[in-house]
């Protein structure tokens, strides 16, 4: 079926498409996440060790959330988030030095890899 020039061309939507590009991580976020886990991981270490306190969970689900982003060779070193999560990585807390201990080996091999 032609179209005939008597009619309106055909109406597209003009909706915004999202841009498949992964968001980018930024160093002042890695610093406000490291900071935050560091400030976690001292009242959780002056609460006590072995208590499941919230500060503790909180600091394990920032290291978490570092570990899922895509973090590129070039803002690990220019952060100087290894040390920062050298000093995490001897906390007395169990579930903190384990997961940050699983970030700086995670972290290494992102290094690696580069």
């Amino acid at each position: 079926m032609a179209l005939s020039d008597d009619l309106p061309p055909q109406l597209t939507k003009d909706a915004k498409r999202r841009s498949r590009k992964r968001r980018t991580v930024k160093s002042k976020d890695i610093e406000v996440l490291v900071s935050v886990a560091t400030r976690a991981a001292h009242i959780a270490r002056d609460k006590g060790f072995h208590v499941v306190s919230p500060e503790a969970i909180r600091c394990v689900e920032v290291l978490r959330m570092m570990r899922s982003m895509p973090l590129t060779p070039r803002l690990i070193t220019k952060t100087n988030v290894l040390r920062s999560l050298q000093f995490l990585a001897t906390n007395g807390n169990p579930k903190i030095r384990s997961e940050s201990k699983s970030l700086l080996h995670h972290l290494k091999g992102v290094l690696a890899s580069s």
